[in-house]
């Protein structure tokens, strides 16, 4: 369990001789630029680096020193957690609603620094199995205690769906909102660093028109 928690942290190891690099950088948007954290595991600094900064130069883009969009994002530990607890005795099993003020109190003393259970009309009561599993309970940490948070949260029988470290964006007032032409140029380069084996995460501040309200 111990290794699989692990495993959940940091889910692309590759090996040994791999390191963990971080690039930040500016793309272009529909009005203004998009700033992006740009996470990779390699065994070549070298060609990772020659890799992204081609992607991100080749849409006129360009990349910044590490560090330089920290003041957008925050680097936090995520925990999606089941809206069910499961029993003992049917591990598997769906089973009751978790009781919202049982679960704040196991996450604050686990570690955790914000919880989220969302809206009440992002809920779908039609159906509590799907929704455990769509709408997770979202519940935040620092980065060197989500191993810690994952834990506790078991011990008490709470499911743990996904874990990991995350860049988010501090404020939707730092987000940017791109239009259609703008949107697809994005994705197409969003595309183009997922289709790099080096690349892990990328992380961005642009909202796409489908999720402006």
């Amino acid at each position: 369990i111990e290794k699989a928690i692990e495993r959940g942290a940091n889910p692309n190891a590759k090996d040994e001789l791999s390191v963990i690099r971080r690039y930040d950088g500016m793309v272009p948007g529909s009005n203004g630029k998009v700033a992006v954290i740009i996470e990779t595991l390699t065994e070549n600094k070298n060609r990772t680096a020659a890799n992204v900064r081609h992607l991100v130069t080749k849409i006129g883009g360009e990349l910044l020193p590490t560090g330089a969009n920290d003041w957008l994002f925050e680097h936090v530990g995520v925990v999606c957690v089941s809206r069910n607890k499961h029993t003992n005795e049917e591990e598997n099993a769906t089973g009751e609603p978790v009781d919202e003020d049982e679960l704040l109190e196991c996450a604050l003393d686990g570690g955790a620094t914000d919880v989220d259970f969302g809206a009440d009309e992002d809920q779908d009561t039609s159906n509590a199995e799907v929704d455990s599993i769509d709408n997770p309970i979202v519940i935040k940490c620092e980065t060197s205690g989500i191993l810690r948070l994952v834990q506790s949260l078991k011990t008490d029988g709470y499911v743990s769906s996904q874990f990991d470290n995350q860049w988010l964006v501090r404020s939707d007032d730092n987000k940017v909102i791109l239009n259609e032409e703008g949107s697809d140029k994005f994705e197409k380069f969003l595309d183009s660093m997922d289709e790099d084996l080096d690349v892990t995460n990328v992380y961005h501040n642009a909202t796409f028109p489908e999720e402006v309200s």
